[in-house]
Order: structure tokens, then C-alpha cells, then sequence
């Protein structure tokens, strides 16, 4: 449809629901900031929030592509789903979905959402467009790819737009006229102008079809001619493994999300070389699609080894079955694009079922992405079932569980996990997953009162055994340290809590600190260094915080440590064998265990 022929509704359309979003997402602020409704509520603020964010914004662009019947039923097919999303991220992270703390969704759940509705809209717009349920893949990679290059020019637009208002405020602030500076930092303004500025994008580029199209094919061109050296690289990597083996590769650590990152980019390149199928492509480009497509399958397969060693030695976590989904559909586009590649027919490199693996694997995504939000196959219960199971069965000795994990990554199915572990009365260990997990619950609950008398001392058990805590340690009233009470270990404030606790001259001014233990687990225990200060109390250094190596804590124990020297000021490094165990003082980052 050409600019003459398109209808003006449009384009008022477009702008009104630009206008619409930024007047909703400012009340929205605005509750949030004055904790009132609906804001005072996370299960609806949530839901709320994310509908208000993406379903206008895809509306707009499918405004003129689809019928209006079509996009009626969609829209609303789209809030409620990234509405439900919005509230299951709010009751899977928090035990009290009433509460009105923490109303923001997770991260992944605003990538996640996002990427979901992008791919269902290019499946529903090119569906309409073609009046099936299946289209031509022609469609499909017209709609995705327009949808693509419209999102990537509306951030470019509305980033200069800013970075043109912002000087503007500039120049007049150096004669002394504020008035724009002041306009631009006001909530009312800046939200209604970024969306309305986005769908005004939408719209130019709508109106500029033929423009966004050559820009799309010039894109894609650049990046179908990188799947050359991508594919020589990765053709590279794999006759290196064969020389090196496994092990290398192993070590890092990060087998499985190097690879995965590697069959992505991949899968984006051939794609970019592949583009529609109808057009034929250079010897040299149809060559390097071939080995792309089948070097897929090793890195996929060997991505899945590495994850099913991490998992049979450390169990599920969240991370790792997001991993799991990374891999499946990583597998998905491998087994089909090897297919493809093999049946290839035809000069031109037509592969039927390149095409029908990409439509699979769109499906599998959203597929994937409706396992998230349910709580029979949320990835936060099954790895809090997971780890449970393997400490009940022994697998994990009780002192070396990270029970802290449960607490902080698997929301409310952790919690309810820890609240259960501390009323275990049989079973080998019963004592000691207790108090360990009530000892994580206390870090995210508000400490109950001890129901016997403190003995520091009695909780402490000290390393060598020949030493004793300092009298001034053992007798100091905690409760008065004028330090975040969360930064004190447990065991020092409530009775039947215990830790471990070394000593090292830190700071280098002859005097020993002292490093508390809590959580004494083989990687995951936690160390607060304890300082002996001139006003003759102690108080929290800094913190030797988890992950760590296998053999830092007993090397603490045995004492076959050394410190750092000369110290640089105020600290030196506790260095174990060829590696550092960093103190993490207030404000730092944590450290990483490197070797």
C-alpha cells in the first residue's frame, strides 16, 4: 500500500495509542511512587505493568497489516497471556502474593514476555495475511524480520529524539534558562513523549515500507556473508576438540553457554544468508550454509553432554534447566538444519526444511515459554525438588547443602522447602539440616526469639582448636553493633546456631581478625571477617563471599593459608594454593573463584 493510498486513521490510531500508553504507564509511576493502588498490590500491579508496556506497542504495529477482528481477538489473547505471566512471576518469587513488597517482575520475565509476544505476532499477522493457520514461510519471515528492523529503528529514533531534546536543554541552560531541563526530568513528560515518540517511529517506517525493506536486505546481506567466517571458525573448533579433547573445554566451566551462544549466532546467520528461500545465492554462500548447518548438531549434542555432567554432579537449578530449554530448542534447529542440508536440492540451495524447522522451533519456544508460568512445570519446583531429594537421599551431605540457594533463587517452593526441612526429626542428619535451614530462613524472615540462653562460645567452634575466642568476642553484646544486624552471623545473636571461625591478620597490623563461617559447605559457605576496632568492640570487615573452590575451607581450618603481602591498605588477600579468596568489602562486587 503505497503513503497516498494508506488511510490518515492509521496514523491517528498509532499516535493515540501511543499517547494512551505513556498517560497509563505514568498513573502507574505514579502509584508505585506513592505506594498506593494498584501499586500496593503486586498481583495486580505486575500483570498491569507488562500489559500496559508491550500490548499497545504491538498493537501499533500490526495496526494496517491485519484485519481489525483479528487484531481485537490478539490484543486481548496477548494481555491475558503476558498479564498471567506478570502475576505467576509475582507468586512464584514471593510466598505472600498479597504483600506489597517487590511488585516489579523479574528481569526474564520482561525478555521473556517480550520475546514470546514477538513471536506470536509474526505467527499471527503472517497466518492473517495468508487467511491459514499455517502460512507460507515466505510470510512468516516477512512478518518476523519487518517486526525486527521496525523495534531496532523505533530504539535508534527514540534514543536520538532524547539525545536532540537534551541538547536543546543544553543550549539554553547556558544562557541561564532552565526551563527545558526542567520539563524533561518531569515524570507527566518524559513517559507520555518516549511512547508516543515510539509509535510515531512505527508509523514513519510503516509509511517508508519500501526504505525499511532495502534496509532490512542490506542488513541481512552484511551478516549472511559473516556466516562465512562463523562457519570456518566453528569448523575450526570442533577439529581442535578432537586434538585437545573434552577436558579443556570442561574446565572452563562454561561449556554449555559458550556453545549454546555459538548455535545462535549461527542459527541467525544462516538465516540471514538464507533469508526467504527464493532467491539464489553465491557458491561460497551456499557452502558456508551447508557447514553452518551441520556443525549445529555436534555443538548441540556436545552443549547437552556438558549439561547433563553439571547436572548429574551439582543436581537441577533454575539456571540449569532454562539451560535444558536453551539446549532443546538448540537441538530442534540442529536435527532439522542437518536434514536440510543433506536433502538440499537444486543450485539455487531451496531447503524445504530449514523452513518447516524454523516454524517448529517458534512453536517449541512458545511452547517452552508456557512451562515457565505454571506451577507443575515451573523450573523453580523442579529444582527445589530436585535438591531436596538429593539431600534426603544423601547425595549432598547435609553440611555441604547450599540451603541459602533455596531461600534466594526457588521463591516460594524453596521457602516452603526450608520451612519443612526444619521440622525433619528422622533420617541421618536430622540435627543438623534443622538448624541449617532454619539458619536460611532467618536471612529472609525476622529473627524469632531464642528459646535458650546465648553461649557464643558454645556456638562457635574454633579453628585451630588450640585457640579460643577473645573474651571481648565471646562477651560483646551484638545486638548493640551499630552495623546492619543482617551483616552479623546468626550464630553470634540467637542461641543453637553454630559456625566455625578461623584467624588471619587481615588488615597486616599485627592484631588477628577473626572469620566467622556460617554455612561451613565445601564451595558455598559464606566468611565474615570480624575486626577488633579502638573502641574496643568488633565489628564486620568485609565478607568472603561463596562461590569458592574446593579445599578453601579446610585450608582455613589447617591454617596452610597464606596472606597476601605487603598488605595494601585496609586489606590482604587470603591466597590459597595458586588462587585468592577476595574480601568483599562494603559496596564491591562480589569475587569470582578463579584460578
Amino acid at each position: 500500500m503505497s503513503e497516498s493510498e494508506r488511510p490518515q486513521s492509521i496514523a491517528f490510531a498509532r499516535l493515540a495509542l501511543g499517547l494512551a500508553q505513556g498517560l497509563v504507564l505514568y498513573l502507574l509511576y505514579r502509584a508505585a511512587s506513592a505506594h498506593g493502588w494498584p501499586a500496593n498490590d503486586r498481583a495486580l500491579f505486575a500483570p498491569l505493568l507488562l500489559a500496559a508496556l508491550y500490548v499497545p506497542l504491538l498493537a501499533s504495529q500490526a495496526l494496517g497489516t491485519i484485519r481489525v477482528a483479528t487484531l481485537l481477538v490478539w490484543c486481548a489473547v496477548a494481555a491475558a497471556a503476558i498479564a498471567w505471566a506478570g502475576w505467576y512471576d509475582r507468586f512464584h518469587t514471593i510466598a505472600d502474593v498479597t504483600s506489597p513488597n517487590d511488585i516489579l517482575p523479574e528481569t526474564l520475565t520482561f525478555v521473556l514476555g517480550f520475546a514470546g509476544l514477538f513471536i506470536a505476532q509474526a505467527l499471527v499477522v503472517a497466518g492473517d495475511r495468508e487467511r491459514r493457520i499455517v502460512a507460507r514461510y515466505a510470510s512468516y519471515f516477512e512478518a518476523a524480520w519487518k517486526q525486527g528492523v521496525q523495534m531496532a529503528l523505533a530504539a535508534v529514533f527514540v534514543g536520538v529524539f532524547w539525545l536532540v531534546l537534551w541538547l536543546g536543554a543544553g543550549l539554553f541552560g547556558m544562557i541561564k534558562l532552565s526551563f527545558l531541563r526542567e520539563l524533561l526530568e518531569k515524570e507527566w513528560f518524559f513517559i507520555p513523549a518516549t511512547t508516543l515518540a515510539t509509535a510515531a517511529s512505527i508509523e514513519l517506517t510503516d509509511v517508508r515500507a519500501r526504505l525499511v525493506a532495502g534496509l532490512r536486505s542490506v542488513l541481512l546481506s552484511l551478516l549472511g556473508w559473516l556466516l562465512s567466517l562463523l562457519a570456518l571458525i566453528a569448523v575450526g573448533f570442533l577439529c581442535g576438540l578432537a586434538v585437545t579433547g573434552l577436558a579443556p573445554l570442561w574446565a572452563t566451566k562454561e561449556a554449555a553457554g559458550g556453545l549454546l551462544t555459538a548455535v545462535a549466532a549461527l542459527v541467525i546467520l544462516i538465516n540471514a544468508a538464507y533469508q526467504n528461500g527464493e532467491e539464489a545465492r553465491p557458491l561460497i554462500l551456499r557452502i558456508a550454509m551447508m557447514a553452518g548447518m551441520i556443525v549445529l548438531a555436534p555443538l548441540a549434542l556436545i552443549a547437552a553432554y556438558a549439561l547433563a555432567l553439571r547436572v548429574g554432579q551439582y543436581g537441577w537449578t533454575v539456571s540449569r534447566l532454562v539451560m535444558l530449554y536453551c539446549v532443546i530448542v538448540a537441538c530442534c534447529y540442529a536435527a532439522g538444519y542437518a536434514v536440510a542440508a543433506l536433502l538440499a536440492r537444486g543450485r539455487d540451495g531451496r531447503m524445504a526444511l530449514l523452513e518447516y524447522a524454523n516454524i517448529a522451533a517458534a512453536a517449541l519456544v512458545l511452547l517452552l515459554l508456557g512451562t515457565l508460568v505454571n506451577r507443575f512445570t515451573d523450573p523453580m519446583k523442579i529444582a527445589t525438588d530436585d535438591q531436596v531429594a538429593r539431600l534426603r537421599s544423601g547425595k549432598v551431605a547435609a553440611a555441604d547443602f547450599d540451603y541459602f540457594y533455596l531461600n534466594a533463587e526457588t521463591g516460594r517452593f524453596g521457602r516452603r522447602a526450608l520451612e519443612k526441612l526444619t521440622t525433619v526429626k528422622t533420617g541421618k542428619d536430622a540435627d543438623t539440616i534443622r538448624t541449617y535451614a532454619q539458619h536460611a530462613l532467618k536471612r529472609d524472615t525476622p529473627e524469632a526469639a531464642p528459646t535458650e540462653a546465648l553461649d557464643v562460645a558454645r556456638n562457635v567452634a574454633v579453628y585451630p582448636a588450640s585457640r579460643a575466642l577473645p573474651e571481648s568476642f565471646a562477651k560483646q553484646d551484638w545486638s548493640a553493633t551499630s552495623v546492619d544486624r543482617g551483616a552479623i552471623p546468626t550464630c553470634l545473636t540467637l542461641a543453637g546456631y553454630r559456625c566455625e571461625a578461623v584467624f588471619a591478620d587481615i588488615d597486616g597490623d599485627g592484631t588477628d581478625e577473626i572469620i566467622v563461617i556460617t554455612m561451613p559447605g565445601a564451595t558455598t559457605w559464606w566468611g565474615t571477617v570480624m575486626q577488633h576496632g579502638a573502641d574496643g568492640r568488633w565489628q564486620p570487615m568485609g565478607d568472603l563471599r561463596p562461590p569458592h573452590c574446593a579445599g578453601d575451607i579446610e585450608a582455613l581450618r589447617a591454617g596452610t593459608y597464606r596472606l597476601a603481602a605487603p598488605p595494601p591498605p585496609p586489606r590482604r588477600d587470603i591466597v590459597v594454593g595458586d588462587h585468592i579468596i577476595a574480601l568483599t568489602l562494603p559496596e564491591m562486587a562480589p569475587p569470582l573463584c578463579a584460578r
